[in-house]
């Protein structure tokens, strides 16, 4: 119970009592939370001094708020590499992570310009496009978009919900490296949607072009990765090449 005498807010003691039960285990993964107004009730508090203890939890990433559902225990973050050469169902599996892919769209396609020129085709040259959802242990988690030389179309009839570096390797397309940026992008519109989150939510955009050993464009990337559910670490045995953007 929260302690009126303290000098410490009553949010606060709210915000540690929760967070006390979700380092116990008392609160699980995926478990949902008191509402705002059960929280009320049982530390005898306003709504508002509830819905902040519960927005602080939020926004450290330890609960997540599901409109009309409510606010539930965050599952831990899952740990991946950032480079794209890295198989995302082989990666998840290495993990014991349940997942699941969705093909949203997939087909021959003329590129944007720029995607176009970084796997240096001709201008309205085809591609073979794909974008596909994919769900760890239930819930959306990635939307991923490749495009590929047209000469790769054979990709188009095998099973698009696998791993597309293995599928690519079936048709003589092996990826020898990758090269890839990270930053930092806001939610918006149908991929809001999509990954279940709200609008302005952080998402992690990872971004490049995969080569062959001979460094021939074979595949350019995006990836839109919820903010909330993974965090990307870098091997440091290796000295990394670093390049830095600023954009203003």
């Amino acid at each position: 119970m929260v302690q009126r005498a303290s000098p410490i807010p009553l949010y606060i003691q709210i915000e540690e009592e929760l967070r006390n039960a979700i380092r116990s285990g008392t609160l699980k993964s995926l478990d949902q939370v008191d509402s705002e107004s059960e929280l009320s009730e049982r530390f005898s508090v306003s709504r508002m001094t509830a819905r902040k203890a519960l927005d602080r939890l939020v926004g450290d990433g330890l609960l997540f708020r599901q409109p009309g559902k409510g606010t539930f225990v965050a599952p831990p973050k899952i740990d991946h590499g950032p480079s794209q050469q890295l198989s995302f169902s082989a990666a998840m599996a290495a993990l014991g992570l349940r997942h699941e892919t969705r093909v949203l769209d997939s087909g021959i396609a003329v590129p944007p310009e720029r995607i176009g020129q970084a796997l240096g085709l001709a201008p309205d040259s085809p591609t073979v496009f794909l974008r596909r959802l994919r769900s760890v242990d239930g819930q959306p988690a990635a939307i991923h978009i490749a495009y590929l030389p047209a000469r790769y179309a054979g990709i188009l009839d095998g099973d698009l919900s696998g791993s597309l570096t293995d599928l690519m390797g079936s048709v003589g397309a092996r990826v020898a490296e990758a090269r890839d940026s990270i930053e930092a992008v806001l939610a918006t519109g149908e991929d809001a949607r999509l990954l279940g989150v709200h609008s302005g939510s952080p998402l992690i955009l990872i971004s490049g072009v995969a080569y062959s050993s001979s460094l021939a464009p074979m595949r350019y990337t995006e990836a839109l990765y919820r903010g909330d559910r993974f965090r990307f670490t870098v091997d440091s045995t290796r000295p990394p090449d670093l390049r830095i953007e600023l954009r203003g």
